[in-house]
């Protein structure tokens, strides 16, 4: 332990803060008098006295709130602000005496007492105290063989459910991103026990590389916490609150609406992490809410089992990838009529009403509808809708909202796919958030270095990806929607529909969308009647046409070889734009990487990727080393 003692002025320095603002107001107390005295007008100094109080109560109101993370502090800090200003004002006015020096140091002291037993430095104390994870830290992790050498934790500040520090790290050597990346590794360093956990954020006032630590020892959110209901949209700020941070300070907040816009975002969770309740969150709140109309469409990789609430209740329920593409279709047409209509009246931007509501679109398990091996025959129209939606549509109120058990690209179509990169970060510009899942590698997705493997076994835990300005990124728990709750809230909400002029825009899957719903699930019946007495489906890829969703034909399930072959037939005709340009490029003349990388205009990856395709579907073949050739079937 370190043993040196601090110089007696460093040590008194956080005791003389209450001394010093006492002080400093009773000289400010007497330059008023003097003012008072040369002017010869009380109430003119006092008005600009009143002023001053109040622009300086402001700004350092919004220091505290910056800098003080304990509540009780911070709010007797907003107290000895306002008796500041009062009295000072009132001693312009009455006159300064021994009397109301007093009653300034009674009260301003009487303040001070939590400010001072939380800074326990005096003028016989060394500085020996500490605090046990100080002492580790420097013990563990800033150690020349440390972790992060040469950092420091500072500034102790006690909070309800723990300890948070101000970590300093080395300028130009240490980032916040080597803290996220080390956190395993901090957490043993720091000794904490399983259920203790570690919040590493951006600090809100230190200048970088410094960053905000804390310890949480009584974690609030072990317990669930439930759905308050359609209170958990923000009017004000167009934000719907998802839950409470693992410090307890704060809530994290999904931004569903900000001026001009509306925003979708992605979700990325394992089994058993709550993903799908979360959703239901999001959607609830937003469906429910009077100030921000909102219409909900649902649309569900994995047929309906995902959340039976929502494919009970949105507006538009799509259980297979032929309906998914149908909502695709109807959000594009609508988002195109909008284009034009804010074209037209020199309109900027989309504030939602109820001729004119937000337009927000989910689909859940998005990985199976965008799969090129699963829906063959539309996966590349599905990929195109998502981009453009996700690029243009919020401007004009239509928003993604995409969910996948999957941690990688594979979400959006797989690394390589033309469009799956512009769907990443167009949906992660507004909202992002990882929930707990077996796969570390999900942090490539988020481009940060969190690993969602170690989170805690909890439903609903998640960690907020890049929020909007001003709000913290860190760990979470989503609100839970107990039984009871998923079985009265979602009748008391009125669902809304599109208007007239969207809904005809749509055109008439719209119109039929109970129908296709009902036949769906008609569908599904049959299957299962199918399955039980024993006679195979045919499971052809083929895209069904939106006037014939949810036929099925019962058939004799085709023989290994015949569905091989099928499957080959399928992938040649699903040759995307992508591999078009590289079969170009190469009948061209550019039958290198290089070349082809230059034609196309694609990442190398990009271009290793589609000729690996291109190769495998015998559309071309090597022509010495380095080079490619078309083969006869291209």
């Amino acid at each position: 332990m370190d043993t040196r003692s601090e110089p007696v002025a460093g040590g008194l320095r956080p005791q003389l803060v209450p001394h010093a603002a006492v002080g400093a107001l009773v000289v400010a107390a007497g330059a008023a008098r003097i003012a008072v005295h040369v002017t010869g007008d009380e109430q003119q100094v006092a008005v600009w006295v009143a002023g001053a109080a109040f622009v300086i109560a402001v700004v350092a109101a919004t220091k505290v709130r910056g800098r003080v993370f304990d509540r009780r502090a911070r709010r007797r800090a907003y107290t000895f602000a306002a008796v500041a200003g009062v009295w000072l004002v009132s001693v312009t006015v009455a006159g300064l005496s021994l009397g109301a020096v007093g009653i300034l140091m009674a009260f301003g002291y009487a303040l001070s007492t939590h400010w001072w037993r939380s800074r326990p430095v005096g003028l016989i104390q060394q500085k020996t105290s500490r605090s046990e994870y100080q002492r580790l830290w420097a013990e563990n992790v800033g150690r020349p063989d440390g972790a992060l050498p040469g950092s420091s934790l500072r500034d102790p500040q006690p909070i309800k459910a723990g300890i948070r520090y101000t970590l300093r790290l080395r300028p130009g050597k240490q980032d916040l991103g080597m803290v996220i990346a080390a956190a395993k590794k901090l957490r043993g360093g720091l000794r904490l026990q399983a259920d203790q956990e570690l919040l590493i954020e951006a600090h809100p006032t230190e200048r970088e590389p410094d960053v905000l630590l804390t310890i949480v020892t009584r974690s609030p959110i072990r317990s669930s916490v439930y759905w308050p209901g359609p209170e958990a949209f923000d009017s004000a700020s167009g934000r719907v609150i998802l839950g409470p941070y693992a410090d307890g300070e704060g809530r994290a907040a999904w931004r569903a609406y900000t001026e001009n816009r509306l925003w979708g975002g992605y979700v990325q969770g394992g089994t058993g992490s709550g993903k799908s309740r979360l959703i239901e969150s999001v959607a609830m709140s937003l469906a429910a809410s009077a100030s921000h109309p909102t219409v909900i469409l649902y649309g569900d990789g994995q047929g309906g089992a995902s959340s039976p609430l929502l494919m009970a209740h949105a507006d538009f329920r799509a259980r297979t990838h032929q309906q998914i593409l149908v909502m695709l279709e109807g959000m594009h047409l609508v988002m195109l009529l909008r284009q034009d209509e804010n074209a037209i009246a020199a309109r900027e931007g989309f504030t939602p009403t109820d001729d004119r509501p937000g337009l927000l679109g989910i689909i859940d398990e998005c990985h199976k509808p965008m799969s090129k091996l699963e829906n063959a025959g539309a996966w590349q129209r599905v990929q195109y809708l998502a981009s453009t939606i996700a690029r243009e549509g919020g401007k004009v109120g239509v928003a993604l909202l995409l969910a996948s058990q999957a941690p990688t690209l594979d979400a959006f179509g797989g690394a390589g796919t033309p469009s799956a990169e512009a769907i990443r970060s167009n949906l992660l510009a507004g909202n992002g958030v990882m929930m707990r899942g077996k796969d570390p590698n999900a942090k490539t997705v988020f481009k940060v270095d969190v690993d969602p493997s170690q989170f805690p076994l909890l439903p609903g835990y998640g960690y907020l990806i890049d929020p909007a300005p001003g709000a913290r990124s860190a760990q979470f728990r989503s609100y839970y929607l107990g039984d009871e709750q998923r079985q009265v809230w979602p009748k008391r909400i009125a669902w809304r529909s599109l208007d007239s002029g969207s809904a005809a825009a749509w055109g008439v899957t719209y119109l039929r969308r109970h129908q296709m719903a009902e036949e769906a699930v008609a569908a599904a019946r049959q299957r299962i009647a199918a399955r039980r007495a024993g006679v195979a489906l045919d499971v052809s890829v083929a895209p069904v046409p939106p006037s014939t969703v949810g036929a099925i034909d019962l058939q004799v399930f085709p023989s290994w070889q015949e569905f091989v072959a099928r499957a080959e037939q399928e992938a040649q005709r699903a040759l995307r734009e992508g591999h078009q340009r590289v079969l170009a490029a190469i009948r061209s003349g550019c039958t290198g990487p290089k070349a082809i990388q230059a034609a196309t205009r694609y990442s190398e990856r990009q271009v290793h990727n589609l000729l690996g395709d291109l190769l495998e579907a015998g559309e071309i073949a090597k022509g010495g080393y380095g080079r490619y050739e078309l083969t006869g079937a291209a």
